[in-house]
């Protein structure tokens, strides 16, 4: 484990930023994706609280631990508008959300293998926790993938309400 304390900050900073500039890249281009294992998913009381959610999913992670449930064989594929997961065999879309809808997404320490996001799923007014298993690279990637999504939507949604207010100003000035 890194201890963060005693390192510069700023090349703590700069390391994440470059980290894995190819997932930066196809996740701008609309081709970022990832094998993972996909679990399903619960509801969740509090969905900014990693701790609710991974109390939620102890009992579906032994079961998968011990062979007992497996998980779909997936590919995750994550752009600056939604994640959609994607069963591997078929190609059948097991769930597709847009990304401003994830609200919190964290790997955990205990299981480096473990990615959960929650969502808001707005048709039946609740809050999901999704856990996918990672299996070919660490969570972190996963994780951080899933962050620089949010950012892009993030940049694209202040660009948008940037232009709407503009136009409304210059609107108001001629008239």
């Amino acid at each position: 484990m890194t201890n963060y304390r005693r390192r510069n900050c700023g090349h703590v900073v700069n390391d994440t930023i470059n980290r894995w500039p190819q997932d930066e890249i196809g996740i701008l281009d609309g081709n970022c994706s990832f094998n993972v294992g996909y679990l399903g998913c619960v509801e969740v009381s509090e969905p900014t609280n990693s701790k609710i959610c991974r109390e939620s999913f102890a009992k579906l992670y032994q079961e998968y631990k011990t062979g007992i449930s497996h998980p779909n064989s997936a590919i995750l594929w994550i752009t600056g508008y939604e994640l959609r997961i994607v069963e591997k065999k078929s190609k059948n879309l097991i769930l597709a959300q847009t990304i401003e809808n994830v609200i919190f997404c964290a790997s955990t320490a205990d299981n480096t293998d473990q990615l959960f996001y929650t969502s808001r799923d707005s048709r039946n007014n609740r809050w999901l926790c999704y856990l996918i298993i990672v299996t070919d690279f660490s969570s972190d990637r996963l994780c951080r993938a899933v962050g620089f999504a949010f950012k892009v939507c993030l940049r694209r949604k202040t660009i948008r309400e940037g232009s709407a207010t503009n136009t409304t100003t210059s609107t108001r000035s001629i008239g």
